[in-house]
């Protein structure tokens, strides 16, 4: 699986959720707004990785402008079935923003978080 592709786009002409799978690591980078309209994308994109193959998951928030709630529950069931077999989800060039939704949500000790800037 390389670049998934899905209909909707972001503001900058990227799909809202691209994924690849290499060597047991499924990588997703989230564009734009990931919200109740989009999340059902991130939540197959997720769900075709881990029935995929993949161990473990990388969520790359560069691009990412915006998440809700249903963004925050498609990421708790993809750590819920990842770390059921042992694997990790890791949350990468976190803005700040944004892990003041996750520390206020509770969720910071789920995920491996690498704020902007560090990976």
């Amino acid at each position: 699986m390389t670049d998934g592709h899905h209909d909707e786009f972001a503001a900058d002409g990227n799909p809202p959720v691209r994924t690849t799978l290499t060597d047991g690591i499924g990588r997703v980078t989230l564009s734009g707004d990931i919200d109740h309209g989009v999340a059902p994308l991130l939540t197959a994109a997720l769900d075709e990785l881990i029935s995929s193959g993949a161990r473990s998951l990388v969520v790359d928030f560069a691009q990412l402008s915006f998440f809700d709630s249903a963004c925050i529950s498609a990421l708790v069931r993809a750590h819920s079935s990842v770390t059921e077999n042992g694997g990790t989800v890791r949350l990468v060039n976190v803005n700040r923003f944004a892990i003041r939704v996750l520390e206020i949500s509770g969720l910071v000790p789920l995920f491996d978080i690498e704020p902007s800037g560090k990976s």
